[in-house]
């Protein structure tokens, strides 16, 4: 591994000098700069980050905070940790256990290991977020609180992507819809944002349209699909659209209502908001799917903390993004007549 004293001989100067010129503690003449810099070049001398955290007081490491929960993040980390490292930032994730987060928060604020956080699964209600602020350090939320003021965030806009939605189906005729929701009653995350702010986006927009809908609150297990379908068909008959915030309940819906006699999208339409067109591909039919644009919000989360960081003093970023749209084969026009569920409750 190449010194900084080799450096220093190399460019015929101190090693003061070099630490001057590597870590921009102090001013160096331009000549002095591109000699060091020339020996640093043809040497291939690599900075070790933690003498420059130590030179400058300054980690450049910023933490990705996440619950231990099953759900897929990948797609969140490597934008963010993609955009951090183009400006000079290293990520880090740090899972916390649903027992004791809000204390894990507390001890990763005031430690100095990381210059700013990254919050995901935000709740509406967040303790977490109130330590962060207790502690003074700079934060992004990718999600909202219910509380947004001053506060950075970067979120899906579940409203906008839930009223292109269901004006898309009453352009297909649709008039009785149901949305299927998470249900987190009784857990740590049951002030979990998203499928609350999706259910009432849901009844305002079902309500401003005039056309009925249903919420079904469903809890995650290893078949949430599972006897889904005779729910509906029970409670709300006539339902012809299915929009699902739970992706993985379509191979359950799909499977429950093929063994029925029931076709997906001729009996019944599915969509699904805030999931994986890949996941949706692996349905048969493919599902229509409003996918999450979690590239864009990693990245974006990132720079808006990194911004921060470098002493941006403007006005709180607040960014909401809507579900991209991914064509599938799952919704089609409304069956004429009455909702196909019908003859399930015979």
């Amino acid at each position: 591994m190449v010194t900084m004293q080799q450096v220093a001989d190399r460019a015929r100067v101190s090693i003061s000098t070099v630490s001057f010129v590597v870590n921009g503690t102090k001013p160096v003449t331009p000549e002095t700069r591109d000699r060091v810099q020339a020996a640093i070049d043809e040497l291939g001398y690599r900075r070790n980050a933690m003498a420059r955290a130590l030179a400058t007081r300054r980690s450049r490491i910023i933490a990705l905070l996440h619950p231990i929960i099953e759900r897929n993040i990948n797609a969140f980390i490597e934008s963010a940790a993609t955009a951090a490292a183009a400006a000079g930032y290293s990520l880090v994730v740090w899972p916390l256990h649903t027992d004791n987060q809000a204390q894990e928060v507390t001890t990763l604020a005031t430690s100095g290991m990381a210059e700013g956080v990254l919050l995901l699964e935000v709740q509406f209600e967040d303790e977490r977020v109130t330590r962060l602020e207790a502690a003074d350090a700079p934060y992004v939320l990718i999600g909202r609180t219910r509380d947004l003021a001053g506060r950075d965030y970067v979120d899906i806009d579940f409203e906008q992507t839930v009223a292109t939605v269901v004006e898309r189906l009453v352009g297909l005729g649709h008039r009785h819809v149901a949305l299927v929701v998470e249900d987190l009653a009784g857990t740590p995350l049951a002030d979990y944002a998203p499928p609350l702010r999706t259910a009432d986006a849901f009844r305002e927009e079902v309500a401003r349209h005039r056309i009925h809908g249903s919420v079904f609150p469903v809890r995650n297990s290893v078949s949430p699909g599972a006897g889904l379908v005779d729910r509906i068909a029970e409670d709300a008959p006539e339902t012809t659209a299915v929009l699902l915030m739970m992706g993985d309940a379509a191979f359950g819906i799909v499977h429950d209502l093929r063994g029925r006699g029931l076709v997906v999208p001729r009996d019944l339409s599915i969509v699904v908001i805030g999931g994986s067109a890949a996941s949706g591909a692996l349905v048969d039919p493919p599902l229509t799917t409003y996918e999450t644009p979690a590239e864009e919000m990693g990245t974006r989360a990132a720079q808006a903390l990194i911004a921060r960081l470098e002493g941006a003093d403007a006005e709180a970023t607040q960014v909401l993004l809507p579900c991209r749209p991914v064509s599938g084969e799952s919704l089609a026009h409304a069956p004429v007549g009455r909702g196909s569920l019908r003859v399930l409750r015979a």
